[in-house]
């Protein structure tokens, strides 16, 4: 009951208009009160919440992210694309698709990716009859994979925040992510059949060598990134660190097209992502350490113990509550709040802490689809000009082949989550 009514008063608050971070810190407060706790912890645990050396990758991810999407890198990866995918039924609705995963690599974030690709591939889309529900629906779609494929921030925050290998969860994001860009990729296909939407041009080897070689250097980074991360030459925090300066210098010297100015600007955009970010990550952390304290995750593990329950049964029960969770709350501020209440579970049962990252990874991707709370509809429909209503309304099919994934990672956990991370040796 007490959990219960901790989670009721924060909805409310949030309901209320109260921004996330200090709905989380007031809560907080409100139990270190009642407990007799010197309010001073609230200060320590803030300033603890982000001082992690494996935190710090958050925002030189964004950074990163940031950078390639202001020296114009989308622009060549929808060429490569184009030439790809392009002559499918609905091509342009595959490119965005394809060009998500190409930027996935780099970005980290849901939200870059929206941006980047949405602001360069809407408007095409638009003038070649595609509806704007449907072009605003695959753009917010596919930006889920921004945060499967590595690098990932949600990845990054929840290794470390959980002291699970984020080498580990970046491997394991690999067959996901893929498996779901072609799932989004063949649901676009038939809506695109059913609509007749236009084919681009036929597949040329000619065309498709030079779009290759024009984004060579952008589709090097998630190599330089993930190679180095999964061949032990630099840990994820580093490789954050490579790719901003990796980034900088593509955009700088090979595409020409980042300003010293551009990066000014750049640095106070990924400053105010990352501020947001972090403090969301900082209050969280006080919020877990008031519901450590208080012993709430109790009132989870002893029903759960009673009911004698399977890791598939469990993990089913985790997203059902996390999709739920979802709709009102922040990724972030979910899975401080949430996940570790459950996260004890796992090794009562037996589940693998990265199969349960990952389940936790993809329920925070269908989040950001769903209203009120969908991060990614609010940036698709400003950008394309679409009322959230239907927005959603043409989002509902590619949500359903989102769960299909889902229910794939949770059922065949050791040849879409662990294989990759086995072989590898993580």
């Amino acid at each position: 009951m007490t959990l219960l009514l901790v989670l009721a008063i924060l909805l409310g608050l949030i309901g209320f208009g109260m921004p996330i971070a200090f709905a989380l810190i007031s809560i907080a407060v409100g139990i270190f009160w009642f407990a007799d706790v010197d309010q001073l912890i609230v200060a320590q645990r803030l300033y603890r919440g982000v001082q992690s050396f494996p935190l710090l990758a958050v925002p030189l991810f964004i950074l990163a992210g940031q950078i390639m999407s202001r020296a114009g890198i989308s622009g060549h990866l929808i060429e490569f694309a184009k030439t790809l995918v392009g002559q499918m039924r609905g091509g342009l609705a595959a490119v965005n698709v394809v060009t998500s995963m190409f930027f996935a690599g780099m970005s980290g974030t849901s939200m870059s990716d929206t941006a980047a690709v949405g602001g360069m591939i809407i408007d095409p889309m638009v003038k070649r009859g595609y509806s704007r529900p449907f072009t605003a629906a695959v753009t917010a779609a596919s930006s889920t994979i921004g945060i499967i494929i590595p690098p990932s921030v949600p990845m990054v925050i929840m290794g470390a925040y959980l002291g699970i290998s984020t080498g580990a969860l970046f491997a394991a994001g690999l067959v996901s992510g893929v498996l779901l860009g072609l799932a989004l990729i063949l649901a676009s296909w038939i809506i695109s059949v059913r609509a007749g939407y236009p084919v681009e041009a036929p597949f040329s080897a000619r065309r498709t060598g030079s779009a290759f070689l024009k984004a060579l250097p952008a589709l090097t980074m998630p190599a330089i990134i993930l190679g180095g991360i999964l061949g032990g030459i630099f840990t994820p925090t580093e490789a954050s660190a490579v790719a901003v300066v990796y980034g900088t210098a593509v955009g700088m010297f090979y595409y020409r097209t980042l300003t010293l100015r551009a990066i000014y600007t750049t640095l106070c955009e990924a400053a105010v992502l990352s501020g947001s970010v972090m403090l969301v990550t900082a209050a969280a952390s006080v919020m877990g350490f008031a519901f450590t304290y208080e012993q709430l995750a109790d009132s989870i593990l002893r029903p759960l113990a009673e009911m004698e329950m399977s890791p598939t049964a469990f993990l089913f029960l985790l997203s059902v509550i996390l999709i739920v969770a979802g709709t009102f709350l922040d990724g972030i501020a979910m899975v401080y709040i949430i996940v570790p209440l459950f996260f004890p579970a796992i090794q009562v049962l037996g589940i693998d802490p990265v199969h349960f990252g990952m389940v936790v990874v993809i329920c925070w991707g269908i989040g950001q689809q769903t209203p009120p709370v969908g991060a990614a509809l609010f940036i698709t429909a400003a950008i394309a000009r679409v009322d959230m209503l239907s927005l959603t309304r043409a989002n509902l099919p590619f949500i359903l082949v989102m769960l299909l994934v889902l229910v794939a990672v949770i059922l065949f956990p050791e040849t879409i989550v662990l294989s990759v991370p086995r072989a590898l040796g993580l």
